[in-house]
């Protein structure tokens, strides 16, 4: 197994239609996020030339695409480190990567909170994107899908079999297009409300009104009023709101 746990895509096929996701929108910067041997970036860098910026962490694997790609910008980075709004500086910013399985849903968020961004082309394990693209009510609805879907539209682009990897993954991968929608039009509009809906999903069990309460951010009476006064039952459970219910009940309950 590489250093960083990487499975490296090499079917044709896949490459070509992310690459292609790519042009979906304007772009003025692309950010390819983990291009490891360069499957996507040699698909990539010739269309978006000094446009594109490519992030690696794994050293050896820089090196090498500095080699294979002269002239292709290049940080030897953690994405997760980097200063997105500096980074993109305004511009328009389509984001693509094979996302490690292990901070895919860290780097997914992180890249929605970008006012930049103008599109995104991510693979993720498939378990991870259906529950990104979850439904109200569906077994695998919850935390992840409301903050996913409440910045930007998923659209299921293709279903990845683990055997077009190398080394070959224990598990299937799907690839998602994401377009934002700017419901949370700050960074910190996105923090406050990833942080409420964390404290609503901390116990799934539980009422909407227990779960906030037990995060000691929120009384019992505030969200029962709220509640009411938006026609809410008292008992209903995180997972029956949908994305814009929970953030309209954050907003007035901000206003408290």
């Amino acid at each position: 197994m590489p250093k960083y746990s990487q499975v490296f895509l090499h079917d044709k096929n896949v490459r070509s239609r992310i690459a292609a996701a790519a042009g979906q929108a304007p772009c003025e910067l692309l950010v390819e996020i983990g291009p490891g041997k360069g499957a996507l970036t040699g698909l990539l860098f010739p269309g978006f030339g000094s446009r594109m910026l490519a992030v690696e962490i794994d050293p050896e694997l820089t090196a090498e695409l500095k080699t294979a790609h002269p002239g292709l910008e290049l940080l030897n980075r953690d994405f997760m480190e980097l200063d997105l709004p500096a980074l993109t500086a305004g511009r328009k910013t389509v984001f693509v990567g094979n996302l490690p399985y292990d901070c895919s849903t860290a780097i997914l968020e992180k890249t929605l909170a970008c006012p930049a961004l103008e599109l995104a082309v991510f693979m993720f394990q498939r378990e991870v994107a259906r529950r990104i693209t979850a439904p109200a009510g569906a077994g695998d609805y919850g935390y992840l899908s409301i903050i996913s879907q409440s910045q930007a539209e998923a659209e299921l682009l293709l279903d990845v079999p683990a055997g077009c990897f190398t080394p070959v993954p224990e598990v299937d991968s799907s690839v998602l297009i994401f377009r934002p929608r700017r419901a949370l039009p700050s960074p910190a509009a996105f923090t406050a409300f990833a942080s409420f809906l964390k404290a609503a999903f901390a116990h799934r069990r539980k009422t909407l009104i227990n779960s906030l309460a037990l995060s000691g951010k929120y009384s019992k009476a505030g969200v029962s009023s709220v509640l009411e006064k938006q026609g809410h039952k008292l008992t209903c459970r995180p997972q029956e709101l949908t994305g814009a219910e929970l953030l309209a009940l954050l907003r007035e309950l901000e206003k408290i």
